[in-house]
């Protein structure tokens, strides 16, 4: 039993040593990423216990995602290992926009998109107190969008995070698949952007966003604004933090580490001002360097950081 299970497909990244095109650059980071796998170790470095359902290819990748992420504290009892390859990403940092990154895909038929509902177990699923997904493995492949739907219909609870990657799919797909999903099921807490709720729901307005995700079922609302920060919404109260100025490295995985911050504190029974300060701090010490997890902070550490801050 894990309090916390998710669904998605673990990646190998490729992560640029220097900034500029690709075509450039001889050097290269391997990292061990992708959403869902950020997002569990948000949660276990915030004192809660989380597993992932996933598929990785029978391959050296493979065993590098399971070894890593079973070091890192994730249940990997629900990895199963597929005859496909491990699907690998590069990252493409300072250009053509500095501070920000570009990611490129090499996952299509890779074995995380052959996630199906048979690897959904349903007393796995019914024994955690929440499962979380997002847009991203909606978006890798029928199968794996079968396996989150069949997921939240067993879960007690659902966190989900919009994700939408244009790479993946468009966005009218985008649009007419997650509201299905939020129509559907009841949300205890969304994590999403403007960008992402302007193709939803035509508005980017965080207050606006709120009741409109509020009607359709969602709980707690969870509104990131980038380099402004985030805000945050429940019952009536609304909570915002400014994101602090720090040297950006690679901002890629700096939303997993404020979502799974956000929601493990915020199912442990903290505010949402308190759950939203250290997701802000989360995200902030993941963009200050390569790779999206390392330095994704425990509770203690980011305490550590706001005395810094505030003093």
């Amino acid at each position: 039993m894990v309090d916390i299970v998710a669904l998605g497909e673990p990646l190998i990244q490729f992560n640029s040593f220097t900034p500029g095109p690709l075509r450039f650059v001889n050097y290269f980071e391997k990292h061990i990423a992708g959403s869902e796998l950020n997002f569990c170790i948000a949660v276990i470095r915030n004192h809660l216990t989380c597993g992932i359902i996933a598929r990785v290819g029978n391959d050296e990748f493979g065993r590098n995602i399971i070894e890593y992420s079973r070091a890192q504290g994730i249940d990997t009892t629900h990895i199963k290992i597929d005859d496909s390859f491990t699907g690998i990403y590069f990252i493409q940092r300072g250009y053509p926009i500095p501070m920000k990154s570009e990611l490129i895909y090499y996952r299509k038929g890779s074995a995380g998109s052959k996630l199906s509902p048979e690897d959904v177990d349903e007393s796995y699923i019914k024994s955690s107190k929440l499962v979380h997904s997002t847009g991203i493995t909606l978006a890798i492949s029928d199968s794996a969008k079968d396996a989150v739907i069949k997921a939240f219909e067993l879960a007690r609870s659902r966190s989900f995070d919009t994700n939408i990657r244009p790479k993946l799919w468009s966005a009218e797909k985008a649009k007419e698949t997650i509201l299905g999903i939020l129509r559907k099921y009841d949300i205890e807490v969304l994590i999403t952007d403007p960008d992402d709720t302007k193709i939803l729901l035509g508005i980017t307005d965080p207050d606006e966003a709120y009741r409109k995700y509020k009607e359709l079922g969602v709980n707690v609302l969870l509104y990131k604004l980038g380099a402004r920060g985030a805000v945050a919404y429940h019952d009536g109260t609304k909570a915002f933090k400014e994101a602090y100025k720090v040297p950006v490295e690679d901002p890629t995985g700096a939303g997993d580490a404020m979502a799974g911050t956000f929601v493990s504190l915020y199912l442990q029974g903290k505010s949402i001002e308190y759950s939203l300060e250290h997701g802000i701090v989360a995200s902030t010490l993941v963009i200050t360097v390569r790779g999206d997890n390392e330095m994704t902070p425990t509770p203690e550490d980011a305490d550590r950081f706001l005395n810094e801050f505030k003093t």
